[in-house]
């Protein structure tokens, strides 16, 4: 294997692992007065550009921050 495809192999699976946590600490979340979820957007395909969107209410994403730290 050629050290870039090795690298950029690598990198690719940190991304993933960084975005699973991710969905998985906040995916849960619930808004404490409705119990509705947040919608969650992922993009970005690589480390340097992911983004994650989170849609809800203020007390909603106040919890998805908390869990944020």
């Amino acid at each position: 294997m050629r050290p870039d495809r090795l690298t950029d192999a690598l990198e690719q699976a940190m991304y993933e692992k960084v975005r699973d946590h991710l969905v998985r600490q906040v995916g849960n979340a619930r808004d404490p007065k409705t119990g509705a979820r947040p919608k969650l957007r992922v993009t970005g395909r690589r480390l340097d550009d992911l983004k994650i969107e989170v849609e809800g209410s203020p007390e909603l994403i106040k919890e998805v921050k908390r869990r944020l730290g």
